[in-house]
């Protein structure tokens, strides 16, 4: 018989073996496929320890500080530069680790558990300067704001450093954050760019759609400059990230606008199209060089 033959049985066995034990990874890794119904419970729990242990601010200082009036300019902070990637799928992973699960925690009214409602969130530094939508933000029902890594890490936030109601953005500091995988932001961005955006529509987390540049546009009562873009997002996106090809944010998601043909009936019908709004790094950039300073910590 064959060598190859009679170590057949004992190669079954082997192999047998090795799907069966623990933590084994054959092929696939456990991390390629997200339990969002983990995340989400993480995020509660963790978040939750963290507040009854005390020693961070509650959702009503951060509400406040949200609403606050300022005082003097605040210049962008100086952010280290993020490291070259070599690869797409290095400039995916980045993008996703920079990507943040962001929200608060809330109490029903019916149990005595906390419950998350959550949004997203992009890391512009490595200790924990971040970029979100003020709307994620703008909330009486917060007991406490933080936000969760892709790799699992929780923290609370420890200050808005400024906020835009006008513009929908705010800029944030996670406490105690160190070592944290963030994006390089770039302004400019034209028309029929290919983008991409890793969001979190409906709590199915770190959802990657890819798409393009349609329009840059002024809204109608404001004049606040938007960019129109075909990558999608949904609900529960708010904050997260539009990305260029290199991975760099150029935006964020923040609001989608749905078209019907039967538009003015109480139940409209016949659904075109949906326009998906994201905020500027090029109005983020502006708003932070004519924001007044806060009182308090500076970035």
């Amino acid at each position: 018989m064959p060598a190859s033959s009679a170590n057949s049985p004992l190669l079954s066995l082997l192999v047998l073996a090795l799907l069966c034990s623990p933590g084994a990874q054959v092929g696939i890794t456990s991390d390629e496929f997200t339990d969002d119904a983990r995340i989400k419970a993480d995020f509660e729990s963790r978040l939750g320890a963290l507040f009854e242990a005390g020693g961070i601010q509650t959702g009503s200082e951060t509400l406040k500080q949200l609403h606050r009036e300022n005082a003097g300019p605040i210049p962008l902070p100086a952010m280290p530069a993020a490291a070259p990637v070599p690869s797409q799928t290095a400039i995916y992973d980045r993008a996703r680790d920079a990507t943040l699960v962001l929200g608060h925690l809330y109490l029903c009214g019916k149990c005595d558990k906390y419950h998350a409602n959550l949004a997203g969130g992009v890391l512009i530094s490595p200790d924990g300067l971040a970029l979100t939508n003020y709307h994620v933000l703008d909330t009486r029902e917060g007991i406490v704001f933080g936000a969760m890594t892709s790799k699992g890490q929780v923290f609370a936030i420890d200050e808005v450093l400024a906020s835009s109601k006008k513009d929908d953005i705010a800029l944030i500091r996670l406490r105690d954050a160190a070592n944290l995988t963030h994006v390089p932001i770039r302004e400019a961005v034209a028309t029929g760019d290919e983008l991409f955006v890793i969001s979190h529509p409906d709590g199915f987390f770190h959802s990657f759609t890819k798409g393009y540049l349609s329009r840059k546009y002024l809204t109608t009562a404001d004049k606040v400059a938007r960019l129109q873009i075909t990558a999608d997002f949904a609900k529960g996106s708010s904050g997260a990230g539009i990305f260029n090809t290199a991975g760099e944010l150029v935006g964020l998601a923040t609001a989608t606008n749905s078209i019907y043909y039967d538009k003015g009936k109480e139940s409209p019908g016949h659904l075109q199209m949906v326009i998906k709004s994201g905020v500027p790094i090029s109005s983020i950039r502006r708003w932070l060089e004519s924001q007044p300073e806060p009182q308090g910590k500076l970035p």
